[in-house]
């Protein structure tokens, strides 16, 4: 009985189709070029994405070198001196390692591609994890997917149209997880806030304030009042309501109330007030803070200083400042804060 050979399982002349030298060239032209854009058009980033860039190119780079010495091995397989060795065997799986790495070393310069075209967008503001994620994951199973196809006919359509049961499984198992990263996807095109901005949520389980520190797939990271981290999911924010307090680029209206004598002069405690909401570091000069009198008592009116601030995460600093001076100011001019009054009468002796 006659056999036939098999067929090798990596084909060398398939991976000769897919490795030549000017592709190899413009792949590590590419990777010099993010240093190139990162040096020219980065220069204004501060320290922190400084160092996040850094690590990534410097990334980059180790890969760079590793793809461009094994495809100087493999190109160097043709030389004379290596042939008489009878390296050929070694070729295809030579070939392999160095489309593996040149595929690596493809995705993450897109991916750092990416970012620094966002940083560009995004002077003032962070980058969100979630989006670079999700770009560079699609980015490598694409990839993948290519390279599988031409090396070894391996083609996933099918597979993915004959697998409909199994996505429903999957899908309903990982309900949470996908609500989570779709309304993260959602929010990044919506942009109620960028990283660094101050907000309040509230959803149905609570309130939280702080400043956004990160995106995930699967929450979003606020650094609170008192510089803890609060993770909330991102389901619960995109149905919940977000008041942002940096995105405007305007300061934010804060106010304190003092009850005063109805007896006094309450021009000059106005006078008094705004003179010292003007001293307090921290309150924008513009719009300028106004004292108005709103309710009037049992021998008291209510003062309420009206004051701007620029840094949310400063309004407690700035309020404790406020209640000192303006107090500390109406002393200094004979000027106090009305005092709670409280008659108490005994009942009429009875007659014996």
């Amino acid at each position: 009985m006659k056999t036939h050979p098999r067929s090798p399982w990596l084909s060398e002349s398939r991976v000769d189709g897919l490795i030549a030298l000017e592709p190899c060239l413009m792949l590590v032209a590419g990777a010099l070029a993010m240093w190139v854009l990162y040096t020219v058009a980065l220069r204004k980033v501060n320290a922190e994405r400084h160092k996040s860039l850094r690590h990534e190119l410097a990334n980059l780079t180790l890969h760079t070198g590793m793809f461009g010495g094994l495809a100087l091995a493999y190109f160097s397989l043709d030389l004379d001196w290596f042939v008489q060795f009878a390296f050929g065997g070694l070729r295809p799986w030579l070939g392999l390692l160095v489309l593996v790495q040149g595929a690596t070393t493809f995705v993450k310069t897109l991916k750092i591609l990416f970012t620094q075209l966002l940083f560009l967008g995004h002077m003032r503001e962070g980058v969100p994890a979630l989006l670079i994620n999700t770009f560079t994951a699609v980015v490598a199973l694409l990839t993948g997917g290519w390279l599988a196809a031409r090396l070894f006919d391996l083609h996933f359509a099918p597979l993915l149209a004959t697998s409909a049961v199994a996505s429903v499984i999957l899908g309903l198992a990982m309900q949470d997880s996908l609500g989570n990263l779709f309304a993260g996807i959602a929010m990044q095109i919506d942009k109620p806030y960028e990283i660094g901005d101050w907000v309040e949520v509230v959803g149905l389980t609570g309130k939280w304030s702080g400043q956004v520190h990160e995106v995930t797939w699967r929450a979003t990271v606020l650094v609170g009042l008192f510089d803890e981290s609060i993770v909330i999911p991102n389901r619960v924010v995109g149905q919940g309501q977000v008041y942002n307090f940096t995105q405007r680029g305007t300061p934010i209206l804060r106010s304190q109330s003092f009850h005063v004598p109805v007896s006094h002069d309450l021009e000059a405690v106005r006078k008094v007030a705004q003179g010292a909401l003007r001293g307090i570091d921290g309150i924008a000069q513009e719009p300028a803070p106004v004292v108005l009198f709103g309710e009037i008592g049992e021998g008291w009116v209510l003062a309420r200083c009206n004051y701007w601030v620029a840094d949310y995460g400063a309004q407690w600093r700035v309020g404790d400042a406020v209640i000192t001076s303006v107090i500390g100011a109406l002393k200094a001019n004979e000027l106090h804060l009305a005092v709670q009054q409280i008659q108490v009468s005994a009942p009429p002796a009875e007659a014996e």
